[in-house]
């Protein structure tokens, strides 16, 4: 049976004083709050980060900011493309500018077919 070491005094538990709590072993004795020094027992005690608190000292969690994740930053940056103000201001500054496209065949022969097919579609229309 191996020696049993209180987690507060490293001295040898004997069953009759032993506490397991906090996935620990203790002496009854040293069970104690880790602010005040206050005894604890089995019903009174909060365990946080594997330390026994009494309820006055009980450490609260608090909430943290979000990190500056990639997601985060992109989800800001979509926020600004997306408003009016940053599409107006976009605008003003291509005004007067132009995309040059490509004259490829296939652009070509898109274009002539668009042609065709206003023409006709024009033509239908005139006739019905």
């Amino acid at each position: 049976m191996p020696i049993k070491k209180c987690d507060k005094c490293a001295k040898t538990v004997y069953p009759t004083e032993e506490l397991k709590c906090l996935d620990k072993i203790w002496h009854r004795m040293c069970f104690k709050c880790t602010s005040c020094g206050m005894t604890l027992t089995m019903k009174n005690y909060k365990g946080y980060d594997k330390l026994p608190y009494c309820n006055a000292h009980y450490p609260t969690t608090k909430h943290t900011a979000v990190a500056d994740t990639p997601f985060n930053r992109r989800v800001a940056q979509n926020k600004t493309f997306q408003s009016n103000i940053e599409y107006h201001n976009e605008f003003e500054r291509s005004r007067g500018k132009y995309t040059v496209v490509a004259d490829d065949p296939e652009t070509q022969r898109l274009l002539k077919n668009s042609e065709k097919f206003s023409t006709v579609a024009f033509a239908c229309r005139l006739h019905v």
